[in-house]
């Protein structure tokens, strides 16, 4: 069983805060320290077995939930991107409204992200070989 301020300090990290902003908060008195001092503290502290258990603990519980939320959010997806179509063939007798459109598109856009379809916007390109310049301006 953790202590109240070993719990704080697990649900800082957890929270995405760093171990010494999360130290700090956990253990107020720790604001006077210098910054290497609560490192080593908070360091050492994640390193006890116990708040070690605890933080794995709730990182499987937070993933858990992530995962969930990514499925519903595809779920969700998926049912906009069905009505979508649906209200063109049917509702809108085959005319393609835009906002109907601009929906269906979208859906089908951000599905193909959440699942890695589009390559990441940085690309690198490696060119093997000389260069060789041409003038091709004539003087006379």
């Amino acid at each position: 069983m953790l202590t109240t301020r070993e719990e704080k300090y697990v649900q800082g990290l957890v929270a995405g805060l760093s171990q010494r902003k999360s130290y700090r908060e956990a253990y107020p008195n720790s604001t006077k320290w210098k910054d290497s001092t609560v490192d080593v503290k908070a360091s050492a502290l994640l390193k006890k077995d116990k708040v070690l258990v605890r933080y794995n603990e709730l990182m499987s519980e937070h993933k858990a939930k992530a995962l969930w939320t990514r499925e519903q959010a595809i779920n969700d997806l998926i049912w906009l991107k069905e009505q979508s179509k649906m209200s063109i063939e049917q509702d809108d007798e085959g005319y393609v409204r835009q906002g109907t459109s601009t929906a269906f598109v979208n859906t089908i856009q951000e599905l193909n992200k959440l699942e890695g379809l589009y390559p990441s916007e940085k690309q690198e390109i490696e060119l093997s070989g000389g260069v060789q310049f041409v003038d091709d301006i004539e003087t006379d």
